[in-house]
């Protein structure tokens, strides 16, 4: 769908964003904000049946992905400017307020717009990513301690523009290796998290091919075309962000007082649905949906089960 359509160009503070939209626009509004390493593209099997059902769907390029533009600075990837493109999509549409929908660093998102843009907010559906309280400290320390150096996190944070080039090399290996379904049984291990290890492997290796693809050869053409385009430093920049977004957090409260709605896939290995255990005490009007046989791409692997769970909700 998305990669058929043309864009509309939105102005978020001189940053230009390249927004997607289905659905009559009388709908109730709905936001659908992608993660890493995506694009809007992300929500392509997911847009028609929201707008089927009604809905007006907005779905942005983020800042530094797709057909957005790609600020340079780290600093232009701090969550406060992430959360001012949000207002800025809202309203260039006329929006008062809109349901926020986000999947894996969109959840990231989305959970901050709870917090700091809450009259804005109608109800928050997160898909993967669970609401935690805020670290003692700052995430990219607990990661390295726990993972150790080749945790991408704390890679993408302490080697500046490495894994950026590395990914660039052969960007369609690279989504080669990242999208793919869980075998069953497959359990989590600490060196599932050492993505450009991974991918220097993968590529010694000889780009081997790899079972259990989600996507098809026309579908992922489409992410390899926008990141010739764009390249891969924006997204990573998110990730450069997560100790001032931390800091950031110090003043935002743990408890979010919206209606939310938590999709779990059932075998997401890097956010199992247990991590969502805690979240019943932070917010009270709390929804939980596990979706089966469906890993961490749910939009491709599960699309008909993800926008079920979601009308339901929304119903």
């Amino acid at each position: 769908m998305i990669a058929d359509f043309v864009p509309d160009y939105v102005d978020s503070r001189g940053v230009r964003l390249a927004v997607y939209t289905a659905g009559p626009e009388d709908g109730t509004p709905i936001l659908l904000i992608h993660g890493w390493p995506e694009i809007a593209y992300s929500w392509s099997l997911i847009m028609p049946i929201l707008a089927k059902a009604g809905y007006r769907v907005m779905a942005p390029d983020l800042r530094g992905f797709g057909r957005s533009d790609c600020p340079p600075d780290v600093s232009d990837y701090r969550i406060d400017r992430l959360v001012g493109d949000i207002e800025a999509v809202l309203d260039h549409y006329g929006y008062d307020k809109a349901i926020l929908c986000g999947h894996d660093w969109g959840g990231i998102i989305v959970w901050h717009a709870a917090r700091m843009i809450a009259p804005r907010t109608s109800g928050i559906i997160s898909i993967c990513t669970p609401h935690i309280r805020r670290a003692p400290v700052d995430p990219v320390k607990i990661y390295k301690k726990r993972y150790g150096e080749q945790h991408y996190f704390v890679h993408f944070n302490e080697r500046y523009g490495e894994a950026d080039a590395l990914f660039a090399r052969y960007i369609d290996g690279f989504f080669r290796l990242m999208f793919r379904t869980v075998p069953k049984g497959t359990q989590a291990r600490h060196d599932m998290f050492y993505i450009p290890e991974k991918f220097e492997q993968f590529l010694g290796a000889g780009s081997p091919p790899l079972k259990g693809q989600i996507l098809t050869d026309a579908r992922r053409a489409v992410f390899v075309e926008n990141y010739a385009h764009s390249g891969f430093t924006g997204g990573i920049n998110l990730y450069r962000n997560t100790g001032p977004n931390w800091e950031y957090a110090a003043k935002l409260p743990d408890n979010i007082d919206l209606p939310v709605l938590m999709i779990s896939p059932e075998d997401d290995l890097l956010l199992p649905p247990s991590l969502t255990d805690p979240m019943p005490d932070m917010i009270e009007d709390l929804t939980r949906v596990t979706i089966p046989d469906c890993g961490h791409w749910a939009m491709w692997e599960q699309p008909d089960a993800v926008a079920a769970a979601i009308l339901e909700w929304l119903a």
